[in-house]
């Protein structure tokens, strides 16, 4: 089954919402690839990259697409949450640094090309952070980033890593590979140097491509030659891109491998 293309996809998404919720008021957005969704527009990117990767899955995709929208969309008593009762699902998030064209949410540089965005954690959805929300709760954007950093800690504490060895034995690489929509974000974990380098020396290169991914692995040219096909590839061709580059974890934080 060949995947379909861009203009067939949108009809395809149309027919589906429309054949399985009747009253869901969609259309075709004035942005790029979005759809207007009862008045929220909704980017298809990511959408259509999981269907070109499993077009049979299609229907399927769009289904659960469409009802996670309208579950973010019923969330809004969290609109009127506080911050402290709100604090324990406040999460950040590694984006690139035009996941947000308008400037709504909350976001602060990391490094050349990628920004830290923070969100609400809910069961499926991830609820951005906007300067509107930071205003209201009154707190500071580093208030904010300091208690996403500790849940993020917390959250972490029990997952397991698989590493990968050598020809001599020597662990070279590292996945962090949950699938709770904040494998790359782990990059910002402050013991992440501190835990890692006894295993990949000082500084380690990583790699983030999507959400769901964080490798860590030597910073030696033959590992990084190496892996770089597969990160561009994984970049290329799966959802919720974050970044092709290549970067360094240090003493000192996060940098650009040139």
């Amino acid at each position: 089954m060949s995947a379909p293309t861009r203009e067939q996809f949108i009809n395809e998404v149309l027919k589906a919402v429309g054949d399985k919720f009747p009253l869901v008021k969609i259309s075709r957005a004035e942005e790029p690839f979005s759809m207007r969704v009862n008045g929220h527009v909704a980017s298809l990117e990511n959408l259509y990259r999981m269907s070109v990767l499993r077009p049979e899955s299609t229907r399927r995709h769009v289904e659960r697409w469409i009802v996670e929208l309208l579950r973010a969309a019923e969330g809004t008593p969290d609109l009127d949450g506080t911050f402290e009762e709100l604090r324990p699902r406040v999460l950040p998030m590694v984006v690139p640094e035009s996941a947000d064209p308008h400037q709504i949410s909350v976001m602060q540089p990391l490094v050349d090309g990628l920004s830290v965005a923070y969100g609400i954690d809910n069961d499926r959805t991830i609820s951005h952070i906007t300067h509107k929300r930071l205003k209201k709760w009154k707190i500071t954007v580093d208030d904010l980033h300091e208690a996403a950093l500790e849940n993020l800690t917390l959250r972490s504490q029990a997952i397991n890593a698989h590493a990968a060895q050598d020809e001599q034995g020597e662990i070279e690489l590292i996945l962090f590979q949950t699938m709770d929509g904040y494998d790359a974000s782990r990059l910002l974990l402050p013991d992440l140097h501190g835990k890692l380098r006894e295993h990949l020396g000082s500084p380690f290169a990583a790699a983030i491509p999507n959400r769901d991914i964080l490798l860590c692995f030597r910073n030696d040219e033959p590992t990084v030659t190496r892996l770089r096909p597969q990160v561009h590839k994984d970049f290329a061709q799966m959802p919720h891109q974050v970044t092709d580059r290549i970067l360094l974890v240090t003493a000192d934080g996060i940098a650009v491998r040139e």
